[in-house]
């Protein structure tokens, strides 16, 4: 394949612990040097991601609900609306993502100056403004009120790089986006167009400081461990991550994209044909591509040659492996293997 880099580990963000400093030490001690980006294990949303951040919404009284909801799914999750009287716009909504890297950035600090990490950055994960418009308020919430979340979300960005400066690498989740370009195959195009989907994601960075630094995580969604769709091929993955890479920015670096290969409980395909549209993913020379693909159903033999499959179609190396989705919502002993797992497929041969 030509390219003898080594792979990095990429955690996307949750992790089952009681406290910031037990996640970040999991993952860090797991992973050791092929770390690039700690997350700080989201303890406070690990298990309901979004609905913290809705609930949250609703107490500020910008939200409130329409439709209760059970959660056993996405599509069962309970709907909101704009609180009676009130305008929702960026200002009105404190999103929590300041408050966590308040919380994170020290413990990440003291970690980094045991381990001599110099190099390491703090990873703080951003649901894009279309998902968090989505599952807060549905799909006619979604195009109305994209703008007033990432108004939100550009006006903690920018906070967080006042506090961490270039120690911070905001991943900016997209898992709306990605699952209706996945629900809509072969027909992903035309519906990424249409609602600018990867025009969307790029937006926020333009909108946040020079400098800031970036990853972008294409997800299926993962609440309770079952994704939201599956691909038939790679090519809606493969058809987002080029429109996001196309729109991007200058003078806002992108360092990677991460991408599903893995959906769930549903390990990564075996059939080679699956990763064969990989070969057109055109993400330029400074961004990574870290693959979805670790999981705990494979053996590791097995998970290596799928992870050549990938590669293969590639032409060269991952930039870096990891799980499709979170840690968070899987229980500790198969979030510790799975971190064992992501070291052992980053330096398979």
């Amino acid at each position: 394949m030509g390219d003898t880099a080594r792979r990095a580990v990429h955690f996307v963000g949750s992790f089952p612990a009681e406290s910031t400093d037990d996640a970040m030490r999991a993952m860090l001690g797991g992973a050791s040097a092929r770390l690039r980006t700690l997350p700080t294990g989201e303890v406070r949303r690990y298990e309901t991601y979004l609905q913290v951040i809705v609930a949250d919404l609703v107490a500020q009284g910008v939200l409130e609900v329409s439709s209760p909801g059970s959660w056993d799914t996405s599509s069962e999750r309970t709907l909101h609306r704009v609180a009676t009287g009130t305008e929702l716009c960026g200002g009105a909504m404190n999103l929590g993502y300041l408050d966590e890297a308040r919380e994170a950035l020290p413990v990440f600090r003291e970690q980094c100056r045991e381990r001599d990490r110099t190099d390491l950055a703090l990873q703080i994960g951003m649901p894009t403004a279309f998902t968090l418009a989505f599952i807060a308020l549905g799909v006619s919430g979604a195009r109305r009120y994209e703008r007033a979340f990432a108004d939100a979300m550009v006006r903690d960005i920018t906070a967080v790089r006042e506090l961490a400066g270039d120690d911070v690498v905001i991943q900016l989740e997209a898992t709306a986006e990605m699952v209706a370009m996945a629900k809509a195959q072969p027909f992903h195009r035309p519906v990424e167009t249409a609602l600018g989907l990867g025009k969307g994601i790029a937006a926020v960075a333009a909108a946040s400081p020079a400098g800031t630094r970036f990853g972008v995580h294409l997800c299926l969604g993962s609440m309770n461990n079952k994704a939201r769709a599956t691909f038939r091929n790679a090519r809606p993955l493969v058809a987002l991550a080029n429109s996001v890479a196309r729109h991007w920015p200058a003078g806002r670096p992108l360092e990677f994209v991460h991408g599903p290969l893995a959906a769930g409980e549903i390990p990564p395909p075996s059939n080679a044909n699956f990763y064969t549209p990989l070969r057109d993913l055109a993400l330029g020379p400074d961004t990574a591509f870290y693959a979805g693909i670790v999981h705990e159903i494979p053996s590791r033999d097995e998970q290596v040659h799928l992870l050549h499959l990938a590669e293969q179609a590639l032409g060269h190396r991952v930039g870096g492996v990891a799980s499709a989705c979170g840690l968070g919502r899987r229980p500790r002993p198969i979030a510790d293997a799975l971190v064992a797992r992501a070291a052992e497929l980053a330096d398979a041969p």
